[in-house]
């Protein structure tokens, strides 16, 4: 008798997987002091440790982007063009500073979506099933890499060669000036003295570390959580196919059948619910501050390329070559999602029901109706992450890019 329904199948290496599926979030989630443990609660020594991880933190993010605002607001004697250049780094930095936040403020959340990812792993619905993950599983740490790979890249260049390429400066009164990634204004000492300089040098590095890892993290759990969603789509399916297999739809176990296949349906949509809410304000920031930077770098790799600098022009656009990506793969996500849903819709579609016993086709249709409600997922409730999404965006950024030219002309 086919029992591929009545059990669920133990996985005896599911710790070592679900470490290798949450290794890379895990070891930046820690650094910024909101990794949740799922099995148990943390001891008042590790719950001090993260406060005071959560505070240094946001103590590098505001170094980068209060002197910058200040910056803007006092010092009267830089040109406007110059000013500008340094909108994107400040809106970066509040954006970054928004997005820790939100992963503070969720941190519950998180944890309940690792623990249901946790139970998925633990014990298996098909026999194959660890095969689906781990290939959806290694789906979401590519674009991890990917992510990682450019952000840090372009972000830590702009706060090394940047600064660097351009030398000492001197001003016409004669005024040596050694230059920042973010240019601030340090209400209670110069920061061209040394050892102040080199202190800001520093600060402003790891305060930069600090905002790409936030947003690295916010990507690297998306692909996470909805790559894992995905897998179970696909378990979902073979469920189905199995559920009107010609074999089995005459034995006696047809309602246990189908009550797996129902229960596995319904604790998808329930951990996609729990995904965007998880995850929609972050990826609201992220679309919408992502929208801004690439207009105002655009600006900045106009007005280097006018300058000569060819070491910044290079930096800027692999600054916006990291946004475009990241959007677009943010966007791939909920695009990925959609089609995963449709996929799951044409099964139902296409089973064989009619080999099912005459009043079972009647409880299949509620099943079929559920499975037509689109599945998506969306930044702030009410933009929805696919490819028209990216390409609304990119057109957004052109517009906005020809008016801030035409403005600045």
């Amino acid at each position: 008798m086919n029992r591929l329904f009545l059990e669920m199948h133990p996985n005896k290496n599911y710790e070592q997987d679900i470490e290798y599926v949450t290794k890379q979030s895990h070891f930046l989630l820690r650094i910024l002091g909101i990794w949740p443990l799922v099995d148990r609660d943390l001891s008042a020594a590790e719950m001090i440790y993260k406060i005071l991880l959560i505070i240094v933190c946001c103590i590098l993010v505001c170094f980068e982007g209060i002197p910058v605002m200040l910056y803007c607001m006092f010092i009267t004697e830089e040109e406007p063009g110059s000013k500008l250049k340094m909108i994107a780094p400040m809106i970066y930095s509040f954006n970054a500073l928004a997005k820790y936040g939100t992963l503070i403020v969720y941190e519950n959340e998180i944890r309940s979506c690792l623990k249901h990812i946790k139970d998925d792993w633990k014990s298996l619905s098909v026999l194959n099933a660890r095969d689906i993950m781990m290939d959806k599983a290694k789906t979401g740490r590519h674009m991890f890499t990917i992510c990682c790979t450019f952000l840090y890249f372009a972000g830590l260049s702009y706060h090394t060669i940047v600064p660097l390429s351009r030398g000492r400066m001197v001003t016409s009164k004669n005024i040596t000036i050694r230059p920042l990634a973010y240019a601030g204004y340090f209400v209670l000492f110069d920061e061209q003295l040394s050892p102040a300089y080199e202190i800001v040098f520093l600060l402003q590095f790891f305060g930069g570390f600090v905002m790409y890892s936030v947003t690295i993290v916010i990507y690297g759990l998306a692909a996470l959580l909805v790559m894992h969603a995905c897998a179970q789509m696909k378990i979902l399916m073979i469920l189905m196919e199995e559920f009107v297999d010609k074999q089995t739809c005459k034995e006696k176990i047809v309602d246990k059948k189908l009550a797996m296949v129902v229960e596995h349906q319904i604790r998808i949509r329930n951990f996609l619910c729990l995904v965007e809410d998880t995850l929609q304000y972050s990826s609201l920031f992220e679309i919408l501050a992502n929208t801004i930077m690439m207009c105002f770098v655009g600006y900045c790799i106009l007005m280097e390329w006018q300058d000569g600098n060819t070491a910044n022009v290079c930096t800027f656009l692999v600054a916006l070559a990291s946004d475009t990506v990241n959007i677009f793969l943010l966007c791939y996500i909920g695009e990925h999602i959609t089609a995963t849903t449709d996929q799951v819709a044409w099964t139902i579609n296409t089973l064989e029901w009619y080999r099912l016993p005459t009043k079972m086709t009647r409880d299949i249709v509620l099943m079929v109706f559920i499975s037509h409600i689109p599945l998506k997922i969306t930044a702030g409730k009410f933009i929805t992450l696919s490819f028209k999404t990216f390409g609304d965006v990119m057109k957004s950024v052109v517009v906005y890019f020809n008016i801030l030219c035409t403005v600045t002309e």
